[in-house]
This record gives C-alpha cells, sequence and structure tokens, in this order.
C-alpha cells in the first residue's frame, strides 16, 4: 500500500485538523497497515509527552534583571536616534548654505563635493550590508 499520503493524515490527525470522511480513512488504513498503525502510537507518544511538558516560569529575580536591560536598550536607541536626526539637519543647514554661498565657485564646490558623496555612499553602503546581514546572522547571541 502507499503510505506517503497517510503519513500527512496521520500529522494532521494529530493536530485534530481532520474532516470526519478523513478520519474513517486514516482509521482504515491503520487497521490494515502494521508499520503505520505502529508509526502512528509513536507519533501519538511523542504528542502527549511533549502536550505534558511545562515550561518553568521566570522568577522575580530574573526579570528583575531582564527589564532593566529592555529600558537601556531603548534608552539607547532613542538616543541614536535623536543624535543621527540632530547632525543630519546640521548637516542639511550646512549644505544648504555651502550651496547658496555666491562667493565659492562652481568648480571648487564640485571638489569638496565629490570626496563627501564618496564617503557617504560607503557608509550608506557598510551601513545597508550590517543591516542585511544582521537579520541573517545566526551567531547573534554567541559571545567572543
Amino acid at each position: 500500500m502507499k503510505c506517503g499520503r497517510f503519513k500527512d493524515l496521520m500529522m494532521a490527525s494529530l493536530d485534530g485538523e481532520l474532516s470526519p470522511e478523513e478520519m474513517q480513512e486514516l482509521g482504515r488504513h491503520l487497521a490494515a497497515c502494521e508499520e503505520c498503525r505502529r508509526e502512528f502510537e509513536q507519533l501519538r507518544e511523542v504528542t502527549d509527552f511533549v502536550g505534558r511538558i511545562e515550561l518553568p516560569r521566570p522568577s522575580e529575580e530574573d526579570m528583575m534583571r531582564y527589564w532593566p536591560s529592555v529600558y537601556a536598550k531603548i534608552e539607547r536607541g532613542a538616543g541614536w536616534g535623536l543624535l543621527i536626526l540632530g547632525v543630519t539637519i546640521w548637516v542639511a543647514y550646512g549644505v544648504y548654505l555651502f550651496v547658496t554661498d555666491p562667493s565659492i565657485g562652481a568648480l571648487v564646490k564640485l571638489l569638496i563635493a565629490l570626496p563627501i558623496v564618496g564617503v557617504l555612499m560607503l557608509l550608506v553602503s557598510v551601513i545597508r550590508e550590517r543591516c542585511c546581514v544582521g537579520r541573517t546572522e545566526r551567531y547573534k547571541e554567541v559571545e567572543r
């Protein structure tokens, strides 16, 4: 007999996702197939065992150590955000003054702007790479 479809039905049965017709079909197959019946019993035992596992609740002491670190991360994030916002406003104002100053020639403006734009492009590239790699980093929690 082909048991592949019934293996899926066994898992769905343990999750309570079968219709009555599918339950009857699975029951008929389990009555006829000794291997699937053994496997289903093993799966049921594992499911029952896992269902009885209770995770320990953290103690008050653990919670008191946890929350300050969360608050510190929020404060640091807000501080960095405000710093970046302030620096961005200053730089934008400086660029505005630089561009609108008629006493500086176009060639000088270009020669000053080129390396600055290059550095900014490199900075954006590094930040973007760190953000993309950071999302998929498998070893974030590993201390070196």
